[in-house]
């Protein structure tokens, strides 16, 4: 046998990869239904669904792969239970599933308002903290896909694919740490919970009530519409102006980290602040903490 011939082979494969990939222009980081019916077929397109295995098992577009949201928040010991996981377990089961770092991927969840939305824009977050270039967000999820644009969904397991290997190339700057913000920070606090919660009327059992000193608030859900799709980049930049965040990017809270993130996603993605960051830990670690402040702004005692 031709000895060149493997080697041949390999770089037959390396410029039909790439060219596959090349091939696929996704057109910033949010997606509506349209799109995807015209380019879900595209070559080295990957769909990834962040249903919960139930309800993807149910219901999902075709040729779709599956990493549960759960997944995307399995925290390293010593931090939040739903915080980001390491970043080599997360590429681990990114691998499994056939993608790398260079894989263009459409995030998809159901798309049952601002909860899935912000699932969606959380999966967009932990990506860019692995250094995933090629990512976008499937606007209104599942949902708006089929009943406004008319895709097709279908249930059972997910397609085999060929396992792959993810190599992180992590970026710490779109992630705010505990440490960072005791400090001080030069960028306003955007608090993305409900407002009874921000003023410190309520709280989870055990924690303090209140909101990281100094942060605005603009609840998660007030970005969505009555049709679980976001709102235009005009309408998200009245939303900041009137909570009084000025341009430039915030660093973004809520309790888990999961509500900010729809806000850091509107933030980064759809005004394109790119200083804008998530802390992870949110209240659920900064309030524990009896050595940090809090601010509550109303209480009722």
């Amino acid at each position: 046998m031709n000895r060149r011939f493997p080697v041949l082979l390999m770089m037959w494969a390396l410029v039909f990869m790439t060219k596959a990939f090349a091939a696929v222009q996704l057109p910033g980081p949010l997606v509506e239904g349209d799109w995807l019916l015209s380019h879900q077929k595209d070559p080295g397109l990957v769909l990834l669904d962040i249903q919960e295995r139930p309800m993807y098992l149910r219901h999902h577009i075709p040729g779709s792969v599956n990493l549960p949201y759960s997944q995307w928040r399995t925290g390293p010991m010593g931090k939040p239970p739903a915080s980001l996981p390491p970043l080599r377990r997360l590429a681990e089961r990114l691998g499994a599933l056939g993608i790398t770092r260079q894989t263009p991927v459409v995030i998809v969840t159901t798309g049952q308002g601002a909860g899935d939305m912000a699932a969606a824009a959380r999966a967009y977050w932990s990506l860019e903290v692995l250094g995933h270039e090629e990512k976008t967000v499937l606007d209104g999820g599942l949902i708006s896909h089929v009943k406004r644009f008319g895709g097709s969904f279908v249930a059972g397991p997910p397609p085999k694919r060929q396992p792959a290997r993810y190599e992180p190339g992590p970026r710490p700057e779109p992630l705010a740490t505990k440490d960072q913000l005791a400090k001080g920070v030069d960028q306003p606090l955007l608090d993305a919970r409900s407002v009874e919660e921000h003023l410190g009327l309520v709280a989870p059992p055990g924690d303090r009530a209140g909101t990281i000193p100094g942060a605005h608030n603009l609840p998660f859900d007030w970005l969505v519409g009555e049709d679980g799709r976001l709102r235009s980049p005009e309408q998200t930049r009245k939303l900041f102006t009137y909570a009084g965040i000025p341009q430039g990017g915030a660093v973004h809270f809520c309790h888990t980290g999961n509500r900010a993130a729809l806000t850091w996603f509107a933030d980064r993605a759809l005004l394109g602040n790119k200083k804008a960051r998530l802390y992870d830990g949110s209240m659920m670690e900064w309030a524990k903490d009896k050595r940090l402040p809090v601010e509550r702004k109303l209480g009722l005692e």
